[in-house]
């Protein structure tokens, strides 16, 4: 404060004087001004991150978010800084690796100051879809044939679902009727007719997309066989069994 430093007293009276020095200064308190929200974060290259610090005081009179050491400004390239009434934000959008590091939001209030840091990872995201077999065989009108596939990822792979996955035949060397495929147990499984006609023999791929780019499996070589006999002889090899 411009009132704080060295004074000097004088009192005068009968011809006599006393001097005395007093020193001012703001009373610092130790006060929690800001916590940090949740760290570490993580991005993947392309994709917005967000770091968050809470208010925890409404007296606080300057707000900044430094990252790596360097102060950000809003506006300034991929950098957006939001100040409301119980939170500030910083974000990233699209995130960068030069953005990987430590943000901290640092707080001035009365006689007191307070910072908190948040941890920023992020990197490429390394995304493989493989089908568990390069050819399937199955029966013409017999239930239980599937394709299956799997989709690893070094960020984000929680977050990849069923729907995300989606399973496609290859027509004239072009996807097409592709449907999202089942998630279980880690294994996308592509959708097929229960009793599945001869028709859907053909080259079968599964497709993800994650931040805007398609992933693609390996080529599956569907074969659907001609089922033997016909109903005819079902009912014979029935009424054998019975007999």
């Amino acid at each position: 404060a411009d009132w704080e430093g060295k004074y000097n007293c004088v009192v005068e009276k009968d011809g006599k004087s006393l001097e005395a020095v007093f020193e001012a200064s703001l009373l610092e308190v130790e006060t929690d001004l800001v916590e940090a929200g949740p760290s570490p974060v993580d991005f993947v290259v392309g994709e917005e991150v967000s770091a968050v610090c809470k208010k925890l005081e409404t007296a606080i009179t300057e707000l900044t978010w430094e990252c790596n050491g360097k102060t950000m400004e809003n506006g300034k390239g991929n950098v957006k800084i939001v100040n409301k009434k119980k939170y500030t934000k910083i974000s990233f959008k699209p995130a960068t690796l030069d953005n990987v590091g430590t943000c901290t939001c640092k707080a001035v209030g009365q006689g007191t100051e307070d910072s908190a840091d948040i941890v920023i990872r992020g990197g490429e995201n390394n995304v493989e879809v493989k089908a568990q077999k390069s050819s399937v065989k199955c029966t013409a009108e017999k239930r239980g044939c599937k394709i299956k596939f799997t989709v690893t990822a070094t960020i984000g792979q929680n977050g990849i679902r069923g729907n995300d996955v989606k399973m496609c035949k290859i027509v004239d060397g072009n996807n097409t009727e592709c449907k999202p495929t089942k998630l279980k147990k880690g294994v996308y499984t592509g959708h097929l007719p229960k009793k599945i006609p001869e028709t859907a023999a053909g080259l079968y791929v599964a497709v993800v997309t994650i931040n805007g780019k398609d992933y693609e499996s390996d080529q599956v070589d569907l074969e659907v066989t001609a089922k033997k006999g016909g109903k005819k002889g079902k009912k014979d090899k029935k009424d054998n069994k019975v007999n």
